[in-house]
């Protein structure tokens, strides 16, 4: 793998196309610095980072292993050390040394815990403590800025640890606070190193999912508690009583934040799980409700933030991203312009891309959401779709004509024949839940054949447009369906491909006959739960050039061998490869594009060997992949990465430096 270099500004460059804006935001944090301020939120595609107060967000996801960021928190010293720390669901913790531009992973002996709380010594400066709550391995603490950690678990609770919260005295009073699952509020007196849990008669039992702590908690030592069941408890005197907020009474409470400014005007703020935000402008003797659209999704986290003129109260959602308001609650406004948080995993593209400019994705309870514009604004299509898992989207070859989309979920196939405005469930002949790959023929056209699979290598086919379907006699070895395609002209070639995946394998079956019958063609051994199929124009009974992805590799036809198959590395053995596609002028150029984990790669003979393909692409974490289906006029790439960001290049091949691998392995 080699890094090609672009000598056109022009061309070879990629470029953000757009996305649906939002996502889920789980955490805010702000550092200031001597050119203004920063501020850094978590999401479940990765960090976002904003340096005109929100306005605008770009991602920076470098060398972040998990994109599932739980908790961020920036270094008290951030205007001389720019150190910055991002805790993940499966990735453990990440710290950046430039301000968030790029992350490095830090080491733990053992497993890997699932990080969803940090916090920082106020002195991190000097005595470098930082403090992890994980899900399931309690809390631990490093004293040396994150290069090893610790279990700091004697006298907790339990050892799922919602929060964390660190007294601005903490050089004197080494007090730090835990919110536990079922465990009420754990405190420690010694810096982190052992616990003692707090209010055991008032909500000792009940999770707690925030803490607050007034900033002056040296001489206020004013501590709020937000629950899951027993709603919002109030401290005067560092957790030894506590008070229940009545105008809360039981409900859930995902968030809490107190006012920078706390000592001059006694504000704080919760989030509850239905009503909105309740403030409180004295301290906590009296609480406001006021209500948030019921078009926003609940509040998981919240901060207030200083700008140059004000205090501006932020709020991350489930599903409908970042909020704004500039009076405690009473109004907001979205502030998502650049934050593409979206559950997004397929992409389908119209084949009249050049007129309609149509574009499809889906993913993990998310629907179906449909572009009109190539990729930058999006909306959702079809309310019975709205909240299911999108597995494998497939459109028409005559969808200008017939608008036929069919839609692979874990609640069954549906299908369009209006352009995605409606959608009917398949039922005649169909049985199947969980779809997870769907495909149409070439020629759908004229033999209105349309193929369906999924869980326990059950697939169907339709010759009626998906009308009525019928089950194949085939079972696929009782493995998961995940890929389907036929041949570029299945009125001759008859070709049916179906990559399914079981235990330890991986394995592509090959129809000569439309899919009467399968030979098991080609298997490699993985516990990947891909496949991707790229089926060349070039394919026909004769010249049956095709490629197939999973793990990460790219697998051909062997050169020289009948039978064999050759693997070749994108990237290396550590970087997945998602999804493959070939370009519609394959007979002329032999390009694949593959979707990795660690951006998109191209090979220009064939899937023989790669380049590293990447010019000015942020978000690395790519899982689709796609030649315009114009590519030989307009030559352009989209590729959809992690969150549903779309990116555009335009392929020049006369204006690269560099060169490609040979292959690297056989099977």
């Amino acid at each position: 793998m080699v890094e090609v270099e672009t000598i056109d500004p022009a061309v070879n460059r990629w470029q953000r196309v757009g996305g649906q804006e939002g996502g889920t935001v789980t955490s805010i944090a702000m550092a200031s610095h001597a050119e203004g301020r920063r501020i850094f939120i978590g999401t479940m595609s990765g960090v976002f980072l904003s340096d005109d107060d929100g306005q605008s967000w770009r991602i920076s996801n470098a060398q972040l292993t998990s994109p599932y960021i739980q908790a961020v928190a920036v270094s008290p010293d951030y205007s001389r050390d720019s150190n910055a720390f991002a805790g993940a669901v499966q990735g453990g913790v990440f710290k950046s040394f430039d301000g968030g531009e790029t992350w490095n992973r830090l080491s733990f002996w053992g497993a890997i815990p699932n990080v969803v709380a940090l916090a920082l010594s106020p002195s991190y400066a000097t005595d470098r403590i930082a403090l992890l709550g994980t899900d399931g391995d309690g809390v631990y603490r490093t004293t040396n800025g994150g290069r090893s950690w610790n279990p700091s678990n004697v006298g907790l609770s339990g050892l799922s640890v919602q929060t964390l919260a660190v007294s601005s005295g903490f050089r004197n009073d080494q007090m730090v606070f835990a919110g536990i699952v079922n465990g009420g509020v754990c405190r420690s007196s010694d810096g982190g190193r052992t616990w003692e849990q707090l209010g055991g008669d008032d909500f000792g039992t009940a999770t707690v999912q925030a803490l607050a702590l007034a900033p002056d908690f040296s001489t206020d030592r004013t501590i709020v508690a937000a629950t899951e069941e027993r709603g919002l408890w109030v401290s005067k005197d560092a957790g030894r009583t506590w008070a229940q907020v009545a105008e809360v009474g039981d409900e859930a409470v995902n968030a809490v934040c107190i006012s920078p400014a706390f000592t001059a005007d006694q504000t704080i703020v919760a989030g509850t799980g239905g009503q909105g935000v309740v403030v409180s402008t004295d301290g906590g003797e009296t609480w406001e409700t006021r209500a948030l659209e019921d078009t926003y999704g609940s509040i998981l986290t919240l901060a207030l933030l200083p700008t140059d003129d004000a205090t501006l109260l932020w709020a991350g959602t489930f599903m409908t991203g970042l909020l704004c308001s500039s009076d405690l609650g009473a109004t907001w406004e979205p502030r998502n312009t650049g934050i593409t948080s979206q559950n997004w995993v397929t992409l389908a593209i119209s084949p009249d891309f050049g007129v309609d400019r149509t574009m499809f994705a889906g993913g993990s309870g998310s629907g179906v959401h449909v572009s009109t514009d190539g990729g930058a604004t999006w909306e959702a299509r079809g309310e019975d779709l709205a909240e299911l898992d999108i597995a494998g989207i497939g459109v028409s070859p005559e969808y200008a004509a017939d608008g036929n989309v069919l839609v692979a979920t874990q609640a069954g196939l549906f299908r369009s024949t209006d352009h995605a405005h409606s959608w009917d469930e398949a039922v005649e002949g169909f049985d199947l839940d969980d779809v997870r790959a769907v495909a149409f023929s070439s020629d759908f056209g004229s033999d209105r054949t349309a193929f369906a699979g999924g869980a326990l290598g059950l697939t169907y086919r339709s010759i009626d447009g998906g009308e009525t379907w019928e089950r194949l006699s085939h079972d696929f070895d009782g493995e998961t369906v995940v890929a389907l395609a036929t041949g570029p002209n299945f009125e001759v070639d008859r070709a049916v491909f179906v990559g399914t995946v079981g235990q330890g394998a991986a394995a592509v079956h090959v129809s000569y006959d439309g899919g009467e019958s399968f030979e098991r063609f080609v298997e490699h051994e993985t516990n990947t739960p891909w496949v991707s199929l790229a089926i060349p124009a070039i394919y026909t009974d004769r010249e049956r050039t095709w490629l197939f992805g999973t793990a990460s590799q790219v697998f051909r036809p062997a050169a020289r061998f009948e039978d064999v198959w050759s693997g070749s590395y994108p990237a290396d053995a550590e970087t997945a490869v998602l999804w493959i596609d070939a370009t519609p002028t394959f007979a002329d150029d032999t390009t694949v594009y593959a979707a990795t984990s660690r951006g998109v790669f191209k090979s220009a003979n064939g899937g023989a060997g790669w380049s590293e393909f990447n010019p000015d692409l942020r978000n690395r974490a790519v899982l689709r992949v796609a030649a315009s289906p114009n590519y030989a006029e307009d030559s352009t790439v989209f590729a959809m990465a992690l969150g549903g960001e779309i990116w555009r290049l335009v392929d020049d091949p006369a204006t690269l430096r560099g060169e490609e691998l040979q292959p690297t392995d056989i099977i």
